[in-house]
Protein backbone atom coordinates (compact mmCIF):
# COMPACT_ATOMS: atom_id res chain seq x y z
CA UNK A 1 0.00 0.00 0.00
CA UNK A 2 3.09 2.32 0.47
CA UNK A 3 4.74 1.60 -2.41
CA UNK A 4 1.52 2.48 -4.35
CA UNK A 5 0.71 5.71 -2.30
CA UNK A 6 4.16 6.76 -3.43
CA UNK A 7 3.84 5.68 -7.56
CA UNK A 8 0.13 7.68 -7.31
CA UNK A 9 1.70 10.86 -6.15
CA UNK A 10 4.42 10.53 -8.22
CA UNK A 11 2.30 10.37 -11.20
CA UNK A 12 -0.37 12.77 -9.42
CA UNK A 13 2.64 15.28 -9.83
CA UNK A 14 3.31 14.74 -13.53
CA UNK A 15 -0.35 15.78 -14.04
CA UNK A 16 -0.28 18.68 -12.33
CA UNK A 17 3.42 19.83 -14.19
CA UNK A 18 1.30 19.23 -17.34
CA UNK A 19 -1.51 21.69 -15.88
CA UNK A 20 1.23 24.41 -15.01
CA UNK A 21 3.54 24.18 -17.98
CA UNK A 22 1.21 23.56 -20.44
CA UNK A 23 -2.40 24.83 -21.99
CA UNK A 24 -4.00 21.77 -20.69
CA UNK A 25 -6.02 22.78 -17.68
CA UNK A 26 -8.45 19.77 -17.82
CA UNK A 27 -8.45 16.37 -19.63
CA UNK A 28 -4.36 15.85 -18.85
CA UNK A 29 -5.50 12.87 -18.04
CA UNK A 30 -5.83 11.79 -21.53
CA UNK A 31 -2.21 12.02 -22.19
CA UNK A 32 -1.20 10.34 -19.65
CA UNK A 33 -3.39 7.50 -20.74
CA UNK A 34 -2.22 7.64 -24.03
CA UNK A 35 1.59 6.94 -23.06
CA UNK A 36 0.62 4.26 -20.62
CA UNK A 37 -1.30 2.92 -23.21
CA UNK A 38 1.73 3.23 -25.85
CA UNK A 39 3.81 1.69 -23.33
CA UNK A 40 1.33 -1.71 -22.21
CA UNK A 41 0.35 -2.32 -25.70
CA UNK A 42 3.77 -2.60 -27.44
CA UNK A 43 5.08 -3.82 -24.11
CA UNK A 44 7.09 -7.33 -24.93
CA UNK A 45 9.93 -9.18 -24.60
CA UNK A 46 11.50 -8.08 -28.18
CA UNK A 47 10.17 -4.43 -28.58
CA UNK A 48 8.79 -1.78 -26.44
CA UNK A 49 7.76 1.59 -27.80
CA UNK A 50 8.01 3.39 -24.58
CA UNK A 51 11.88 2.29 -23.73
CA UNK A 52 12.45 4.11 -27.72
CA UNK A 53 10.30 7.37 -26.62
CA UNK A 54 12.72 7.15 -23.30
CA UNK A 55 15.97 7.06 -25.17
CA UNK A 56 14.54 9.89 -27.82
CA UNK A 57 13.38 11.78 -24.81
CA UNK A 58 15.25 14.71 -25.34
CA UNK A 59 14.85 15.23 -29.01
CA UNK A 60 13.41 18.47 -30.54
CA UNK A 61 10.76 16.39 -31.51
CA UNK A 62 9.29 13.89 -29.37
CA UNK A 63 5.92 15.17 -29.55
CA UNK A 64 5.61 14.46 -33.21
CA UNK A 65 7.30 10.72 -32.34
CA UNK A 66 4.64 9.85 -29.57
CA UNK A 67 1.94 10.99 -32.36
CA UNK A 68 3.68 8.91 -34.33
CA UNK A 69 3.64 5.95 -32.14
CA UNK A 70 0.22 5.98 -31.59
CA UNK A 71 -1.19 6.56 -35.30
CA UNK A 72 1.35 3.05 -35.41
CA UNK A 73 -1.16 1.93 -32.85
CA UNK A 74 -4.32 2.76 -34.15
CA UNK A 75 -2.92 0.97 -37.58
CA UNK A 76 -1.81 -2.08 -35.53
CA UNK A 77 -5.20 -2.56 -33.75
CA UNK A 78 -7.36 -1.21 -37.00
CA UNK A 79 -8.94 1.15 -34.69
CA UNK A 80 -8.63 4.80 -36.70
CA UNK A 81 -10.33 6.73 -33.56
CA UNK A 82 -8.53 5.56 -30.58
CA UNK A 83 -6.75 8.59 -29.33
CA UNK A 84 -7.41 10.43 -32.58
CA UNK A 85 -8.64 13.75 -30.97
CA UNK A 86 -5.10 14.49 -29.11
CA UNK A 87 -2.17 15.18 -30.94
CA UNK A 88 0.99 15.82 -28.91
CA UNK A 89 2.63 18.06 -31.16
CA UNK A 90 -0.18 20.76 -30.88
CA UNK A 91 0.13 20.94 -26.78
CA UNK A 92 1.35 24.59 -25.95
CA UNK A 93 4.75 24.43 -24.05
CA UNK A 94 5.39 26.94 -20.60
CA UNK A 95 9.19 27.00 -19.96
CA UNK A 96 12.08 29.27 -19.45
CA UNK A 97 15.30 29.13 -21.34
CA UNK A 98 17.35 25.86 -21.26
CA UNK A 99 14.39 24.46 -19.25
CA UNK A 100 13.49 20.53 -20.18
CA UNK A 101 10.62 19.71 -22.43
CA UNK A 102 7.60 18.60 -20.33
CA UNK A 103 7.34 15.68 -22.15
CA UNK A 104 11.14 14.73 -21.61
CA UNK A 105 10.34 15.03 -17.69
CA UNK A 106 7.27 13.17 -17.74
CA UNK A 107 8.64 10.39 -20.15
CA UNK A 108 11.33 10.36 -17.74
CA UNK A 109 9.73 10.10 -14.94
CA UNK A 110 7.04 6.97 -16.21
CA UNK A 111 9.96 5.23 -16.98
CA UNK A 112 11.56 5.10 -13.60
CA UNK A 113 8.48 3.52 -12.56
CA UNK A 114 8.17 1.08 -15.02
CA UNK A 115 11.46 -0.34 -14.50
CA UNK A 116 11.00 -0.53 -10.37
CA UNK A 117 10.45 -4.52 -10.67
CA UNK A 118 8.05 -4.09 -8.12
CA UNK A 119 5.75 -2.28 -9.67
CA UNK A 120 2.96 -4.63 -11.74
CA UNK A 121 0.92 -4.11 -14.33
CA UNK A 122 -2.10 -4.48 -11.89
CA UNK A 123 -0.39 -2.06 -9.69
CA UNK A 124 -0.80 0.66 -12.08
CA UNK A 125 -4.56 -0.26 -12.99
CA UNK A 126 -5.30 0.39 -9.48
CA UNK A 127 -3.43 3.67 -9.79
CA UNK A 128 -5.10 4.84 -13.11
CA UNK A 129 -8.20 4.33 -11.69
CA UNK A 130 -7.71 6.46 -8.23
CA UNK A 131 -6.27 8.92 -10.75
CA UNK A 132 -9.09 9.05 -12.99
CA UNK A 133 -11.56 9.28 -9.99
CA UNK A 134 -8.82 12.29 -8.53
CA UNK A 135 -9.93 13.72 -11.88
CA UNK A 136 -13.00 13.73 -12.02
CA UNK A 137 -13.95 14.68 -7.87
CA UNK A 138 -11.62 17.89 -8.89
CA UNK A 139 -13.44 18.30 -12.08
CA UNK A 140 -10.28 18.20 -14.56
CA UNK A 141 -11.71 16.09 -16.99
CA UNK A 142 -14.56 17.98 -18.40
CA UNK A 143 -16.16 16.76 -21.66
CA UNK A 144 -20.50 16.97 -20.71
CA UNK A 145 -22.63 16.72 -18.37
CA UNK A 146 -23.07 12.76 -18.74
CA UNK A 147 -22.25 10.54 -15.37
CA UNK A 148 -19.33 8.59 -18.19
CA UNK A 149 -18.23 6.88 -14.52
CA UNK A 150 -20.20 4.45 -12.74
CA UNK A 151 -18.56 3.65 -9.61
CA UNK A 152 -17.97 0.05 -8.83
CA UNK A 153 -19.98 -0.60 -5.97
CA UNK A 154 -22.75 -0.09 -8.45
CA UNK A 155 -21.39 -1.97 -11.50
CA UNK A 156 -20.32 -4.91 -8.72
CA UNK A 157 -23.63 -4.81 -7.34
CA UNK A 158 -25.48 -4.71 -10.70
CA UNK A 159 -23.23 -7.41 -12.53
CA UNK A 160 -23.83 -10.10 -9.37
CA UNK A 161 -27.56 -9.69 -9.54
CA UNK A 162 -27.57 -10.38 -13.09
CA UNK A 163 -25.31 -12.76 -13.40
CA UNK A 164 -25.45 -16.00 -14.68
CA UNK A 165 -23.72 -19.76 -13.71
CA UNK A 166 -23.15 -20.43 -17.12
CA UNK A 167 -20.29 -19.11 -19.66
CA UNK A 168 -22.01 -15.56 -21.15
CA UNK A 169 -21.53 -12.77 -23.45
CA UNK A 170 -22.32 -9.22 -21.67
CA UNK A 171 -22.78 -5.71 -23.41
CA UNK A 172 -22.54 -2.46 -22.39
CA UNK A 173 -24.47 -0.10 -25.16
CA UNK A 174 -22.92 3.06 -23.44
CA UNK A 175 -20.10 1.94 -21.49
CA UNK A 176 -18.23 4.57 -20.64
CA UNK A 177 -15.01 3.85 -18.58
CA UNK A 178 -15.86 0.55 -18.67
CA UNK A 179 -16.54 -0.23 -15.11
CA UNK A 180 -19.35 -2.45 -16.34
CA UNK A 181 -17.23 -5.03 -18.68
CA UNK A 182 -14.75 -5.10 -16.08
CA UNK A 183 -17.16 -5.73 -13.29
CA UNK A 184 -18.20 -8.11 -15.38
CA UNK A 185 -15.53 -10.21 -16.50
CA UNK A 186 -14.22 -10.32 -12.56
CA UNK A 187 -17.40 -11.90 -11.56
CA UNK A 188 -18.87 -13.88 -14.10
CA UNK A 189 -18.86 -13.09 -17.61
CA UNK A 190 -16.36 -14.83 -20.50
CA UNK A 191 -16.91 -12.01 -23.58
CA UNK A 192 -17.64 -8.66 -22.93
CA UNK A 193 -18.67 -6.20 -25.67
CA UNK A 194 -18.56 -2.47 -25.19
CA UNK A 195 -19.89 0.99 -27.38
CA UNK A 196 -19.04 3.98 -26.57
CA UNK A 197 -19.80 7.25 -28.63
CA UNK A 198 -17.84 10.06 -26.89
CA UNK A 199 -13.99 10.03 -28.13
CA UNK A 200 -13.04 10.97 -24.90
CA UNK A 201 -14.29 8.30 -22.95
CA UNK A 202 -13.35 5.91 -25.16
CA UNK A 203 -10.08 6.55 -25.01
CA UNK A 204 -10.29 6.37 -20.63
CA UNK A 205 -12.26 2.77 -21.41
CA UNK A 206 -10.23 1.15 -23.57
CA UNK A 207 -6.67 2.81 -21.13
CA UNK A 208 -8.56 1.03 -18.30
CA UNK A 209 -9.45 -2.27 -20.09
CA UNK A 210 -5.82 -2.73 -21.22
CA UNK A 211 -4.51 -1.51 -17.60
CA UNK A 212 -6.66 -4.51 -16.25
CA UNK A 213 -5.60 -7.16 -18.93
CA UNK A 214 -8.36 -7.49 -20.56
CA UNK A 215 -8.36 -8.93 -23.88
CA UNK A 216 -9.36 -6.49 -26.68
CA UNK A 217 -10.10 -10.08 -28.59
CA UNK A 218 -12.90 -10.65 -26.38
CA UNK A 219 -14.02 -7.02 -26.02
CA UNK A 220 -14.93 -6.40 -29.81
CA UNK A 221 -15.05 -2.40 -28.73
CA UNK A 222 -15.78 0.11 -31.61
CA UNK A 223 -17.18 3.23 -32.53
CA UNK A 224 -19.57 5.11 -34.92
CA UNK A 225 -18.33 8.76 -34.58
CA UNK A 226 -17.64 10.37 -37.22
CA UNK A 227 -14.63 13.17 -37.75
CA UNK A 228 -16.26 15.92 -35.39
CA UNK A 229 -16.95 13.25 -32.86
CA UNK A 230 -20.19 12.97 -32.14
CA UNK A 231 -21.01 16.81 -32.01
CA UNK A 232 -24.98 16.57 -32.44
CA UNK A 233 -25.14 13.10 -32.17
CA UNK A 234 -28.00 10.85 -32.77
CA UNK A 235 -30.14 8.95 -30.55
CA UNK A 236 -29.21 5.33 -32.37
CA UNK A 237 -25.49 6.31 -32.60
CA UNK A 238 -25.14 6.28 -28.78
CA UNK A 239 -26.48 2.57 -29.13
CA UNK A 240 -25.81 1.04 -32.67
CA UNK A 241 -22.62 -0.74 -34.06
CA UNK A 242 -21.74 -2.73 -36.89
CA UNK A 243 -20.66 -5.39 -34.61
CA UNK A 244 -23.46 -5.75 -32.08
CA UNK A 245 -26.42 -5.73 -35.26
CA UNK A 246 -28.10 -8.62 -34.98
CA UNK A 247 -27.02 -10.18 -32.39
CA UNK A 248 -28.13 -11.15 -29.05
CA UNK A 249 -26.70 -11.52 -25.59
CA UNK A 250 -27.21 -13.31 -22.20
CA UNK A 251 -26.45 -9.98 -20.04
CA UNK A 252 -27.08 -6.43 -21.13
CA UNK A 253 -25.72 -3.52 -18.52
CA UNK A 254 -25.93 -0.14 -18.97
CA UNK A 255 -25.83 3.65 -17.03
CA UNK A 256 -27.41 5.41 -20.15
CA UNK A 257 -27.94 9.50 -20.08
CA UNK A 258 -30.58 10.45 -18.41
CA UNK A 259 -33.91 12.45 -19.68
CA UNK A 260 -32.73 12.76 -22.97
CA UNK A 261 -34.60 14.87 -25.04
CA UNK A 262 -35.72 14.93 -28.31
CA UNK A 263 -34.72 11.41 -28.95
CA UNK A 264 -37.67 10.17 -31.42
CA UNK A 265 -36.68 12.50 -34.44
CA UNK A 266 -33.33 10.69 -35.53
CA UNK A 267 -34.66 6.83 -34.63
CA UNK A 268 -34.56 4.67 -37.74
CA UNK A 269 -38.32 2.49 -38.32
CA UNK A 270 -36.81 -0.16 -36.55
CA UNK A 271 -36.57 1.32 -33.23
CA UNK A 272 -40.03 3.60 -34.19
CA UNK A 273 -41.20 0.00 -34.38
CA UNK A 274 -40.40 -0.56 -30.54
CA UNK A 275 -41.03 2.29 -29.48
CA UNK A 276 -44.46 2.13 -30.55
CA UNK A 277 -45.16 -1.51 -29.65
CA UNK A 278 -44.52 -0.24 -26.06
CA UNK A 279 -46.55 2.72 -26.56
CA UNK A 280 -43.59 5.00 -26.25
CA UNK A 281 -44.75 8.79 -26.27
CA UNK A 282 -42.98 11.47 -28.24
CA UNK A 283 -42.80 13.39 -25.30
CA UNK A 284 -41.37 12.03 -23.01
CA UNK A 285 -37.97 11.74 -22.12
CA UNK A 286 -35.84 8.75 -23.63
CA UNK A 287 -34.95 6.89 -20.37
CA UNK A 288 -37.15 4.39 -21.57
CA UNK A 289 -36.18 4.64 -25.39
CA UNK A 290 -32.59 3.26 -23.88
CA UNK A 291 -34.58 0.22 -21.76
CA UNK A 292 -36.39 -0.81 -24.59
CA UNK A 293 -33.08 -0.79 -26.96
CA UNK A 294 -31.12 -2.59 -24.90
CA UNK A 295 -34.09 -5.34 -24.09
CA UNK A 296 -34.12 -5.57 -28.05
CA UNK A 297 -30.66 -7.03 -27.55
CA UNK A 298 -31.38 -9.39 -25.02
CA UNK A 299 -31.48 -12.75 -25.87
CA UNK A 300 -34.54 -15.51 -25.09
CA UNK A 301 -33.06 -16.11 -21.40
CA UNK A 302 -31.36 -12.78 -21.01
CA UNK A 303 -31.02 -10.55 -18.28
CA UNK A 304 -30.74 -6.94 -17.75
CA UNK A 305 -29.51 -4.46 -15.37
CA UNK A 306 -29.98 -0.82 -16.34
CA UNK A 307 -29.73 2.57 -13.98
CA UNK A 308 -32.24 4.62 -14.22
CA UNK A 309 -33.32 8.40 -12.13
CA UNK A 310 -36.47 7.84 -9.57
CA UNK A 311 -38.85 9.98 -12.27
CA UNK A 312 -39.24 6.80 -14.59
CA UNK A 313 -40.35 5.11 -12.02
CA UNK A 314 -43.47 7.45 -11.82
CA UNK A 315 -43.29 9.70 -14.55
CA UNK A 316 -47.08 10.05 -16.30
CA UNK A 317 -45.64 10.22 -19.84
CA UNK A 318 -44.23 6.42 -19.42
CA UNK A 319 -47.41 5.04 -17.31
CA UNK A 320 -47.88 2.67 -20.92
CA UNK A 321 -44.22 1.80 -21.06
CA UNK A 322 -44.46 0.64 -17.72
CA UNK A 323 -47.65 -1.01 -18.04
CA UNK A 324 -46.36 -2.74 -21.18
CA UNK A 325 -43.54 -4.24 -19.59
CA UNK A 326 -45.06 -5.24 -16.40
CA UNK A 327 -47.76 -7.07 -18.17
CA UNK A 328 -45.09 -8.98 -20.70
CA UNK A 329 -43.50 -10.27 -16.85
CA UNK A 330 -40.17 -8.56 -17.97
CA UNK A 331 -38.94 -6.44 -14.86
CA UNK A 332 -37.99 -8.34 -12.31
CA UNK A 333 -36.80 -6.00 -9.53
CA UNK A 334 -36.78 -2.49 -8.78
CA UNK A 335 -33.53 -1.70 -6.27
CA UNK A 336 -33.45 1.98 -5.20
CA UNK A 337 -29.67 3.30 -4.14
CA UNK A 338 -28.40 5.93 -1.81
CA UNK A 339 -27.87 9.64 -3.32
CA UNK A 340 -24.65 11.06 -3.38
CA UNK A 341 -23.42 7.70 -5.16
CA UNK A 342 -21.33 9.59 -8.34
CA UNK A 343 -19.57 12.50 -8.47
CA UNK A 344 -20.76 15.80 -9.33
CA UNK A 345 -24.21 15.13 -7.91
CA UNK A 346 -26.43 13.93 -4.84
CA UNK A 347 -29.35 12.60 -7.55
CA UNK A 348 -29.92 8.75 -6.23
CA UNK A 349 -30.64 6.44 -8.60
CA UNK A 350 -32.15 2.84 -9.21
CA UNK A 351 -31.28 -0.35 -10.96
CA UNK A 352 -34.33 -1.85 -12.95
CA UNK A 353 -33.37 -5.77 -13.49
CA UNK A 354 -35.41 -7.00 -16.02
CA UNK A 355 -35.59 -10.80 -17.48
CA UNK A 356 -36.88 -12.69 -20.42
CA UNK A 357 -36.89 -15.73 -18.47
CA UNK A 358 -39.10 -14.12 -16.01
CA UNK A 359 -42.66 -16.22 -15.77
CA UNK A 360 -44.22 -15.36 -12.48
CA UNK A 361 -46.19 -12.01 -12.20
CA UNK A 362 -44.19 -10.01 -9.11
CA UNK A 363 -41.55 -7.77 -9.05
CA UNK A 364 -39.62 -6.91 -5.84
CA UNK A 365 -39.14 -3.86 -4.64
CA UNK A 366 -35.55 -3.17 -2.37
CA UNK A 367 -35.23 0.03 -0.46
CA UNK A 368 -31.14 0.51 0.01
CA UNK A 369 -31.09 3.80 0.34
CA UNK A 370 -29.79 3.27 3.62
CA UNK A 371 -27.05 1.27 2.54
CA UNK A 372 -24.03 3.38 2.49
CA UNK A 373 -20.80 4.83 3.84
CA UNK A 374 -18.04 7.44 3.58
CA UNK A 375 -15.91 6.47 0.28
CA UNK A 376 -12.28 7.59 0.92
CA UNK A 377 -13.77 10.25 -1.86
CA UNK A 378 -14.22 12.77 0.65
CA UNK A 379 -16.71 14.01 -1.33
CA UNK A 380 -19.13 10.70 -2.04
CA UNK A 381 -20.87 7.79 -0.57
CA UNK A 382 -20.06 4.01 -1.86
CA UNK A 383 -22.18 0.61 -0.60
CA UNK A 384 -20.49 -1.12 1.48
CA UNK A 385 -19.97 -5.21 0.62
CA UNK A 386 -21.98 -6.19 3.38
CA UNK A 387 -24.42 -4.11 1.86
CA UNK A 388 -24.03 -5.32 -1.85
CA UNK A 389 -24.35 -9.25 0.17
CA UNK A 390 -27.35 -8.30 1.62
CA UNK A 391 -29.10 -6.72 -1.44
CA UNK A 392 -28.12 -9.46 -3.80
CA UNK A 393 -29.31 -12.38 -0.93
CA UNK A 394 -32.76 -10.70 -1.11
CA UNK A 395 -32.64 -10.68 -4.88
CA UNK A 396 -31.66 -13.95 -5.39
CA UNK A 397 -33.81 -15.34 -2.36
CA UNK A 398 -36.82 -13.39 -3.14
CA UNK A 399 -37.29 -12.10 0.78
CA UNK A 400 -39.34 -9.63 2.11
CA UNK A 401 -38.10 -7.68 4.82
CA UNK A 402 -40.34 -5.18 6.65
CA UNK A 403 -38.40 -1.64 5.66
CA UNK A 404 -35.88 -3.02 3.29
CA UNK A 405 -38.03 -5.40 0.43
CA UNK A 406 -41.91 -6.26 -0.71
CA UNK A 407 -42.40 -8.62 -3.68
CA UNK A 408 -45.81 -7.00 -5.22
CA UNK A 409 -47.75 -8.43 -7.51
CA UNK A 410 -49.25 -7.40 -10.90
CA UNK A 411 -53.08 -6.64 -9.28
CA UNK A 412 -50.93 -4.44 -6.79
CA UNK A 413 -49.20 -2.63 -9.40
CA UNK A 414 -52.26 -2.35 -11.45
CA UNK A 415 -53.98 -0.46 -8.25
CA UNK A 416 -51.02 2.08 -8.02
CA UNK A 417 -51.77 3.09 -11.55
CA UNK A 418 -48.42 1.40 -12.58
CA UNK A 419 -46.54 3.56 -10.61
CA UNK A 420 -43.42 1.88 -9.44
CA UNK A 421 -42.10 4.17 -6.95
CA UNK A 422 -40.62 2.33 -4.48
CA UNK A 423 -41.95 4.01 -1.43
CA UNK A 424 -45.44 2.89 -2.51
CA UNK A 425 -44.61 -0.51 -1.91
CA UNK A 426 -41.98 -1.13 0.88
CA UNK A 427 -43.25 1.14 3.74
CA UNK A 428 -40.43 2.76 5.80
CA UNK A 429 -40.23 1.72 9.60
CA UNK A 430 -41.23 4.78 12.04
CA UNK A 431 -39.32 4.34 14.95
CA UNK A 432 -42.17 4.43 17.92
CA UNK A 433 -40.39 7.00 20.02
CA UNK A 434 -42.32 8.26 23.57
CA UNK A 435 -41.72 11.70 24.08
CA UNK A 436 -42.04 13.45 27.58
CA UNK A 437 -44.75 15.88 26.90
CA UNK A 438 -44.07 18.50 30.43
CA UNK A 439 -39.87 18.06 29.87
CA UNK A 440 -40.80 19.29 26.27
CA UNK A 441 -42.78 21.93 27.03
CA UNK A 442 -40.25 23.30 29.51
CA UNK A 443 -37.06 23.36 26.75
CA UNK A 444 -39.24 24.46 24.32
CA UNK A 445 -40.17 27.34 26.79
CA UNK A 446 -36.40 27.91 27.89
CA UNK A 447 -35.69 28.34 24.04
CA UNK A 448 -38.11 30.81 23.69
CA UNK A 449 -36.72 32.81 26.65
CA UNK A 450 -33.17 32.53 25.35
CA UNK A 451 -34.19 33.54 21.70
CA UNK A 452 -35.82 36.68 23.48
CA UNK A 453 -32.73 37.08 25.73
CA UNK A 454 -30.84 37.09 22.30
CA UNK A 455 -32.83 39.99 20.24
CA UNK A 456 -32.72 42.04 23.22
CA UNK A 457 -29.07 41.32 23.26
CA UNK A 458 -29.15 42.30 19.56
CA UNK A 459 -31.04 45.24 19.66
CA UNK A 460 -28.57 46.23 22.39
CA UNK A 461 -25.34 46.31 20.09
CA UNK A 462 -26.64 47.71 17.32
CA UNK A 463 -27.89 50.52 19.11
CA UNK A 464 -24.24 51.57 21.02
CA UNK A 465 -23.43 50.89 17.39
CA UNK A 466 -25.74 54.46 16.82
CA UNK A 467 -28.32 52.63 14.66
CA UNK A 468 -31.46 55.00 14.89
CA UNK A 469 -35.02 53.98 16.35
CA UNK A 470 -33.15 50.28 17.25
CA UNK A 471 -35.67 49.61 19.89
CA UNK A 472 -38.71 49.68 16.95
CA UNK A 473 -36.87 46.97 15.10
CA UNK A 474 -38.86 43.71 14.82
CA UNK A 475 -36.34 40.45 13.62
CA UNK A 476 -38.65 38.73 11.68
CA UNK A 477 -38.54 34.88 11.94
CA UNK A 478 -39.07 33.26 8.46
CA UNK A 479 -37.56 35.97 6.22
CA UNK A 480 -33.62 36.73 4.87
CA UNK A 481 -32.38 38.67 2.56
CA UNK A 482 -35.60 40.89 2.19
CA UNK A 483 -38.03 37.92 1.03
CA UNK A 484 -40.71 35.65 2.85
CA UNK A 485 -39.85 31.85 2.66
CA UNK A 486 -43.60 31.46 3.58
CA UNK A 487 -44.31 33.58 0.44
CA UNK A 488 -41.98 31.63 -1.32
CA UNK A 489 -42.48 27.93 -0.80
CA UNK A 490 -46.17 29.34 -1.47
CA UNK A 491 -45.53 30.48 -5.03
CA UNK A 492 -43.03 27.40 -5.77
CA UNK A 493 -45.92 25.25 -4.88
CA UNK A 494 -48.67 26.97 -7.10
CA UNK A 495 -46.32 27.28 -10.28
CA UNK A 496 -44.76 23.63 -9.69
CA UNK A 497 -48.84 22.22 -9.75
CA UNK A 498 -49.14 24.71 -12.87
CA UNK A 499 -46.74 22.69 -14.62
CA UNK A 500 -47.96 19.61 -13.62
CA UNK A 501 -44.77 17.99 -11.83
CA UNK A 502 -45.20 16.30 -8.19
CA UNK A 503 -43.07 17.00 -5.59
CA UNK A 504 -40.85 13.92 -6.66
CA UNK A 505 -40.85 15.17 -10.77
CA UNK A 506 -39.08 18.47 -9.60
CA UNK A 507 -36.99 17.79 -6.76
CA UNK A 508 -35.34 14.87 -9.33
CA UNK A 509 -34.76 18.06 -11.96
CA UNK A 510 -32.93 20.05 -9.68
CA UNK A 511 -31.03 17.25 -8.11
CA UNK A 512 -32.11 17.24 -4.72
CA UNK A 513 -34.34 15.63 -2.31
CA UNK A 514 -38.39 15.27 -2.61
CA UNK A 515 -37.97 16.31 1.55
CA UNK A 516 -36.20 18.97 0.93
CA UNK A 517 -38.93 20.06 -1.53
CA UNK A 518 -41.38 19.72 0.44
CA UNK A 519 -39.78 21.89 3.23
CA UNK A 520 -39.18 24.53 0.66
CA UNK A 521 -42.97 24.98 -0.09
CA UNK A 522 -44.34 24.61 4.00
CA UNK A 523 -41.60 27.57 4.32
CA UNK A 524 -39.66 25.68 6.88
CA UNK A 525 -36.09 25.56 4.95
CA UNK A 526 -34.44 28.62 2.79
CA UNK A 527 -32.95 27.87 -0.62
CA UNK A 528 -29.98 28.67 -2.08
CA UNK A 529 -29.53 31.49 -4.72
CA UNK A 530 -28.08 28.63 -7.59
CA UNK A 531 -31.12 26.76 -6.55
CA UNK A 532 -33.27 29.26 -7.18
CA UNK A 533 -32.10 30.26 -10.58
CA UNK A 534 -32.26 26.42 -11.57
CA UNK A 535 -35.65 26.45 -10.28
CA UNK A 536 -36.71 29.55 -12.09
CA UNK A 537 -35.58 27.96 -15.41
CA UNK A 538 -36.97 24.51 -14.93
CA UNK A 539 -40.78 26.78 -13.97
CA UNK A 540 -40.05 29.23 -16.85
CA UNK A 541 -40.59 32.23 -14.18
CA UNK A 542 -38.69 35.06 -13.39
CA UNK A 543 -37.73 35.24 -9.99
CA UNK A 544 -39.22 38.15 -8.57
CA UNK A 545 -42.92 36.39 -9.22
CA UNK A 546 -42.03 33.62 -6.53
CA UNK A 547 -40.20 36.12 -4.07
CA UNK A 548 -42.77 38.42 -3.45
CA UNK A 549 -46.56 38.41 -3.47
Amino acid sequence: MELLVKIYDEILYLCKQLKDKTNLKTNYIEYISALLYIKYSTDSFFYDDFSELYQQRNNYYIAEMIDENLEEIRNKENDKYLFSNIKFKDIIIYRDIGEENIWSIVISNLYKIFQNEEITQKMIAIIYESLLQQCIEEKEFVVDNREFYTPTSITDLTSKLVAKNEDCKVYDPSCGSGNFLMSAINIFATQVYGNESNINYYNICKTSLLLNQIENSKIKFDNVIDNQFMLNQKFDNVIDNQFIQNQKFDIVMCNPPFSTKNWIENADKENKKIFAEYKMKSTSVGDYAYVLKCLSYLNENGNMGIILPHGALFRNSEKETRKELINKKYIKAVIGLPENLFFGTRLSVVILIISKRKTDDTVLFIDASKEYRDSHRKKCYEIPEESVQKIVDVYNERKEIEGFSHIATTQEIENNEYNLSIKKYVKQIKPNIKVEKIPLAYKILNLEREASILEENIKDVLEVLGMDEVTNLKIPKTQNYDFDYSILGKNIKKQRKKKGYTQEELAEKLEISFKYIARIESGASGIKISTLAKLCKILNIEADKLLFD
